[in-house]
This record gives C-alpha cells, structure tokens and sequence, in this order.
C-alpha cells in the first residue's frame, strides 16, 4: 500500500490507451490508489485531446478525470494533498489548453471569412454560439479551466461578440 511519504508522479500525457490500461492495472494491484490516480488523469486527458472528439466529448473526459481523480481524498495528508492539487491543476491546464487550440482555429476560420466579405453581425452571431457552448453562459472561470487559459478565451471571447 503507497504511504503519504511515497513519491508519487505526475502523469504523462499522449501515450497509447494500452499504456495506460497497463500501469492502471498495476498500480490497482499493488494498491496504490495514489498512482492509480495519476495514470487515470493521464488516460482521461489523453482521451479529451483526441482531435476525433467533438469539444463535449473533450469537455466531459476532463470533467471525468477533475471530479475522480483530481480531488485529494478525505484522509490525505498536506502532501497528498498538493499532489491531487497537481492533477488537478494538469487537468485544468491541459483542457484549458485544448480549449483555446479550438477558440484559435474557429478564430482564423472567422477572420478569413470577413476578409472575404462575410458580414460582421453573422460572425459574431456565430461567435455568441461559439464561446457558449465553449464556456458556459457563466462570466466565471469554469472548474475544468486553467486561470491563464481563461483569460486568454475571455480576450478572444470580448474580441469576436
């Protein structure tokens, strides 16, 4: 069983579905919740930056990994605890992260249609549906977003509405 005292490390992102169902598998076997948790995290953000997943498929792998395995548990101790803050904050960067590699694409998508005549109250019409379906109706950052990021989506957000 992992002790507070275990080194326990962040994961790794991008690698093959195998890898993770592997170390997984291990680290539930030799009970460690801890790394279990880690290789979650890495899977389930792996699988939200897969460009075959529609944004609330994406949405819904990081909402997944933040609610199950981004949150210290109840027992933990200050260690512990910074390491789950950790996860948490891979997650929120990682979707942040993806969150504004789309907003960028539809933005050049956006500006090459005015250069080609589009009206702007179409675009940003367009835009509204855009960044609500992005981000919620809400003007707060939301859970599965990173600080930096959501300044940057709220700056491109204010620039296309």
């Amino acid at each position: 069983m992992a002790t507070a005292t275990q080194f326990h490390p962040l994961p790794v992102i991008g690698y093959p579905e195998a890898w993770y169902a592997k170390h997984i598998e291990d680290a539930h076997n030799a009970g460690d919740r801890h790394a279990h948790a880690s290789y979650k995290v890495g899977q389930y953000v792996t699988l939200g930056l897969r460009a075959d997943k529609s944004w609330e498929e994406k949405l819904k792998c990081f909402r997944h990994a933040l609610k199950h395995y981004g949150i210290a548990p109840a027992d933990a101790d200050a260690v512990l605890q910074d390491f789950y803050r950790k996860l948490g904050d891979v997650i929120r960067r990682q979707a942040g992260q993806e969150a504004v590699r789309l907003s960028r694409a539809q933005a050049d998508a956006w500006s090459i249609r005015l250069e080609m005549g589009s009206e702007r109250a179409v675009v940003e019409d367009e835009a509204e549906v855009f960044f609500a379906n992005l981000l919620g109706h809400s003007h707060d950052n939301p859970e599965w977003c990173g600080k930096e990021s959501w300044q940057t989506l709220c700056a491109m957000r204010d620039r296309w509405i």
